[in-house]
């Protein structure tokens, strides 16, 4: 996460684009933690955010959780899921990582509803590559990966049948 370190998807932060929206979840949503992260959030006040299980879980049986923003954090201590967002790694068809728009962020960010504005920095990109290169080591991050890369295939056909051709 350190090679990601204050970078966000523009050379400028993004967050005054929307007023922070990706900051404020309800109790139903929130950040996704990848394998192994929710121990570091074990101990944090509640005022600032909470942990909550969430509906996917690996086939080892590892329940992901996801985190629960109350709006308000130090930034240095994000997890990897807001340090990257609105992407999301995703396995391609020649089974390498790349990075995809998360669907998920349609709704809230301007960077992915307004592509053609706002483009995300090669920078950015660039510590995204060099981060998760150490992650892809770990088999339990490659099956999180692969489950997000499932949803959000399933995301996109769903979207490409509402959308009028």
């Amino acid at each position: 996460m350190e090679k990601i370190g204050e970078n966000t998807p523009l050379e400028y932060d993004c967050g005054i684009l929307c007023d922070k929206k990706c900051c404020f979840g309800t109790e139903t949503d929130g950040m996704l933690l990848f394998p192994g992260e929710e121990f570091l959030y074990q101990n944090i006040d509640g005022n600032l955010c909470i942990i909550k299980e969430s509906n996917i879980v690996l086939p080892s049986g590892y329940k992901i959780s996801y985190l629960v923003c109350k709006g308000t954090c130090t930034r240095e201590y994000r997890p990897l899921s807001c340090r990257i967002y609105p992407v999301i790694p995703y396995i391609n068809q020649s089974g390498r990582v790349d990075f995809r728009p998360d669907l998920r962020s349609l709704g809230t960010c301007p960077i992915v509803y307004n592509a053609d504005k706002y483009v995300i920095s090669e920078e950015f990109m660039d510590k995204l590559y060099l981060s998760f290169s150490p992650l892809l080591k770990e088999k339990i991050i490659v099956v999180f990966i692969e489950i997000l890369t499932y949803q959000l295939d399933e995301a996109s056909e769903l979207l490409w049948k509402l959308i009028p051709m």
